[in-house]
């Protein structure tokens, strides 16, 4: 059974008296999930402290994922794992939170697992395909402890 998700992406600023907006509340972006397999988890993630909130091969009935939906109340950095266990090479991302407590902030959005592990010259991308295998979350706040939220399909 396929699932098609609508993701809607809108915002607005104001630069010197000048209104600058992106994207859209009307059109929206559509993804398949042909399996129809989705997760969600809401972690409360203690200050200082790392957590792994996605693992693909204890999530092995989605093995892979089309859409990657993850928010937070507080900024947490989210560290995506390529090669776990062997190379374990990965790439950190800093999650925008709403600074208040059960409010989440802007969410970050994959519309897949597939990752570049660039190992030639700046600006040519080239390198070895592959997909992400792990997602941690490290709080970095001395005191705050954090809630995120991902949503992960296939």
């Amino acid at each position: 059974m396929s699932v098609t998700i609508q993701v809607y992406q809108y915002f607005t600023m104001n630069v010197d008296g000048r209104a600058v907006t992106g994207g859209s509340l009307s059109y929206p972006r559509s993804i398949t999930l042909d399996e129809g397999e989705v997760i969600d988890r809401t972690f409360r993630v203690p200050a200082t402290t790392a957590i792994k909130v996605w693992d693909k091969t204890e999530d092995e009935a989605l093995g892979h994922f089309d859409f990657l939906w993850m928010e937070s109340d507080f900024n947490l950095l989210v560290q995506f794992t390529t090669d776990a266990g062997t190379t374990d090479a990965y790439d950190v991302k800093e999650l925008q939170g709403s600074g208040e407590a059960g409010t989440m902030g802007p969410a970050l959005v994959l519309g897949s697992d597939d990752t570049q592990l660039l190992n030639g010259t700046i600006d040519t991308f080239n390198g070895t395909a592959d997909t992400i295998d792990e997602v941690w979350v490290y709080n970095e706040s001395a005191s705050d402890t954090a809630r995120v939220r991902i949503i992960v399909g296939t």
